[in-house]
């Protein structure tokens, strides 16, 4: 089997009784970070199992080596932080063995910001990260055009760009910085007051943490 394994998306307490199970007694743990996951390992005293890397830069013969691997053993898809598959390469490797894959669900970063910010949730759409360059702008027209809630990630060097890019709408924002971990922090209100609450706490230096940004 290969089981798709959530793990905490930063708090080491968010993970289930069932995930760590199968950690246990899963014979092999693929790994977007094998040094992480170690350390994953070790907070609940799980025996250091063979780590194999598997990321974004893993090629089709890695691919190959893993879908054999997964025929005569039971195999564990983590990643650093959260549920495999989601703006993950892992759904590459899980379209090669659809049949034998399960999950074992738990923290996924967008669903715990749609939870906390009061935003119709009935509909949403998740479009993953924003677009470095290609794409850019199409990206945020189509967010605009949106009828649904939009849920996207950015990471803490562009996140005043993507806010800059958003200003003069009237949609209410959410934006959730280190969602679980020690500093976490929900912003509220328009893109500008977002944006202006951000550059006043980081007054030295580039914002830091992860985002998740929710769009009415």
């Amino acid at each position: 089997m290969l089981y798709i394994v959530a793990t905490p998306i930063g708090n080491l307490e968010d993970i289930t009784l069932r995930a760590l199970r199968i950690l246990k007694e899963a014979g092999v743990i693929l790994c977007e970070d094998t040094r992480v996951t170690a350390k994953l390992l070790a907070r609940y005293e799980i025996e250091k199992k063979k780590l194999i890397a598997y990321h974004h830069h893993s090629d089709e013969r890695r691919i190959k080596e893993i879908v054999e691997l997964v025929k005569n053993n039971n195999v564990a898809l983590v990643t650093d932080a959260g549920t495999p598959g989601i703006s993950d390469p892992g759904n590459i490797l899980i379209s090669k063995i659809q049949d034998t894959a399960t999950p074992i669900p738990g923290a996924c970063a967008l669903i715990a910001a749609l939870s906390v910010s009061g935003l119709p949730t009935d509909k949403f759409i998740f479009k993953g990260f924003v677009p470095h360059k290609k794409g850019r702008e199409t990206f945020f027209k189509e967010v605009a055009a949106a009828e649904e809630t939009v849920v996207f990630y950015e990471s803490c060097h562009r996140i005043e760009k993507t806010l800059t890019a958003l200003k003069g709408s009237e949609k209410k924002l959410v934006v959730c910085r280190e969602l679980t971990k020690k500093f976490e922090t929900i912003y509220r209100g328009s893109a500008e007051e977002v944006l202006g609450e951000i550059k006043t706490e980081f007054r030295e230096g580039t914002p830091k943490g992860e985002f998740v940004v929710v769009i009415n």
